[in-house]
């Protein structure tokens, strides 16, 4: 009977224990911190390049990385300007974001100064849990740590607009996969602020032991960034060949244009990323001071495969030297069928060119044209022939001619002095009667040096004067330099003899269009003393239409063999041939 007793009462101390035990046990699971991640998440946030494998919601096929990148050029004529734009894909490394130098081949990067971002936790069915704002250069930042469980697995979206200032949107406290909605509702489309980016991590499992859960969270791009840049890079390739590009000068004065395609605030799917909706917003302001430096535009195509990029530059928006745009230019780019995709970067290029030959009223003609005397470079119009040439027509008279001819030295003018001294069938000997009085200063210029006036003294005919020191400097930035023809040495301190062939000139062609030149046959100078011919073959020297002052000299500009040039002075008494610009 003892013994019964003992047994029971054994049982019962035994069930006690086990009872205990699985208490304890209940205890630890309800509130047990080792079991809940204190640690929480801590984020490794990166940014997916802009390439042509940053397709957000759909990777593209294995093919599409050797598919050729889209290129499409339009070119439109607008008054004098050949205005041209380019729409290209940039390829990985072109036009990303810059990479640390550590990581200069990284498909991500780290993500971009102090960015704003949300990250938004839910159980693996979607049920929404918590959400937080984070700090793109804060790495310290943990999320969630008296949210998550120990060895449970969770689903974490994040999304940024790409400010610097401001968090994004919050996310709904609903169902992700029933309500996770959200609109965007953008106040820029510069990088920073309209730039939305997106990840989802599925089946993170938090670890434990007060260890923060490492999560990469490579974001990639919704949008489309487009790089528009004013390209003033010199012509490339030969002029009537497949690999000639045409270059662009800069304004002279603010270029403002206008965005014609619309902007679009979106609803997104938070599961997904897919676009659900979206509403176009009219208020996008204008494209202020395009210039060589590249402005950045985040564009929202909806996903579309027909979206277009269309830009307007408005009239009288482009200055180059005398030419300004006379009418808008739209410009619209879509890449038919494929449209320009989500998470590619494109750069437009635009270029802004009038060079071109004219006849009297500007209009724009052909090099070999009858009345195609001008040749219109940096936005100035200078006369294709010296002054005094008889036959001025290339038609007839290839101001260009290789080698250059008698027919193309014309006159020879004593600086202040309104009637020719000699001409290139003069002879090469003192000239009977030569007049040693200088000029006196101003009488070839009625304004200043910075804004010339055509004075009465002045040789040009109407609508032509002398060419100012700047004008002749800038014609000589504007182009490149070569020679042809026979040359001799610049010699005794420029008063060598002449010789008897007209061969020699200096070239002078558009840096920007390789098929416009200005040829100055080197007619070299009658001497100051009697009016002897020296340096014929020598230099292309001619008078520019301002005296040094104080003293007997006056300006010139100066061409020489194998392409130099420069602007000096001399004698006004000795004889310079003369070419003309547009008086304006």
């Amino acid at each position: 009977m003892m013994k019964k007793i003992y047994q029971i009462t054994k049982i019962k101390l035994a069930l006690i224990v086990l009872l205990a035990i699985a208490s304890s046990c209940n205890k630890d699971k309800a509130g047990n911190p080792t079991d809940v991640s204190k640690s929480g998440l801590k984020l490794t946030l990166t940014e997916a390049e802009f390439t042509s494998t940053d397709d957000p919601v759909t990777k593209a096929s294995t093919n599409s990385s050797s598919a050729k990148p889209l290129s499409i050029t339009q070119e439109i004529q607008s008054g004098p300007f050949s205005i041209s734009a380019e729409l290209t894909e940039n390829t990985p490394g072109t036009a990303a974001l810059k990479a640390s130098s550590g990581n200069k081949a990284a498909t991500s990067l780290a993500l971009r100064g102090t960015v704003q971002y949300r990250i938004v936790a839910y159980e693996t069915d979607g049920t929404y849990i918590d959400q937080a704002v984070g700090n793109a250069a804060d790495a310290s930042q943990v999320f969630f740590g008296d949210k998550l469980i120990a060895g449970n697995k969770y689903t974490f979206v994040v999304y940024s607009v790409g400010s610097t200032t401001t968090a994004p949107p919050a996310a709904p406290t609903t169902n992700l996969y029933s309500a996770g909605a959200l609109f965007f509702d953008f106040s820029t489309y510069a990088q920073d602020g309209g730039d939305l980016m997106y990840a989802i991590s599925k089946d993170v499992t938090i670890l434990g032991n007060n260890t923060p859960t490492p999560l990469t969270a490579p974001l990639k791009h919704l949008f489309t960034r487009v790089n528009i840049v004013i390209d003033n890079s010199d012509a490339t390739g030969t002029f009537g060949t497949a690999n000639y590009v045409k270059g662009g000068y800069l304004s002279e004065v603010p270029v403002q244009a206008q965005w014609l395609s619309p902007f679009q605030d979106v609803e997104i799917d938070l599961s997904t990323g897919a676009t659900l909706s979206s509403v176009a917003d009219n208020s996008v302001a204008a494209i202020s001071n395009l210039n060589a430096t590249a402005q950045t535009f985040i564009v929202n195509q909806l996903q579309s495969s027909t979206f277009a990029v269309s830009l307007r530059i408005p009239s009288s928006q482009i200055k180059i030297g005398h030419d300004v745009n006379a009418q808008n230019v739209d410009f619209n780019f879509s890449n038919a069928g494929s449209g320009l995709k989500p998470g590619y970067s494109y750069t437009l290029k635009l270029r802004f060119n009038s060079d071109r030959y004219v006849n009297a009223s500007n209009a724009t003609r052909t090099a070999t044209a009858a009345d195609a005397r001008y040749a219109v470079i940096g936005g100035h119009r200078w006369d294709r022939y010296n002054l005094g040439v008889a036959t001025t027509s290339p038609a007839t008279n290839n101001p260009d001619a290789v080698p250059s001819n008698q027919g193309l030295y014309g006159n020879y003018y004593q600086w202040g002095r309104q009637a020719a001294v000699a001409n290139a069938y003069s002879g090469d000997g003192a000239i009977a009667g030569w007049n040693t009085t200088p000029a006196a200063d101003g009488v070839w210029n009625n304004g200043t040096a910075a804004a010339p006036l055509k004075a009465a003294l002045d040789p040009c005919g109407t609508g032509d004067r002398l060419p100012s020191q700047a004008e002749f400097t800038r014609l000589g930035n504007y182009t490149r330099h070569t020679s042809i023809g026979t040359w001799t040495a610049f010699a005794n301190n420029g008063n060598g003899p002449g010789l008897s062939d007209f061969t020699a000139a200096h070239i002078m062609t558009s840096r920007k269009s390789s098929d416009i030149k200005l040829s100055f046959p080197a007619a070299g100078h009658r001497q100051s003393t009697d009016g002897a011919q020296v340096l014929r073959q020598s230099s292309a020297v001619y008078w520019l239409n301002m005296a040094v002052g104080g003293n007997d000299r006056a300006l010139q500009g100066r061409g020489f063999e194998n392409g130099g040039w420069d602007t000096s002075n001399y004698f006004k008494r000795a004889g310079y041939p003369v070419r003309c610009i547009q008086d304006k």
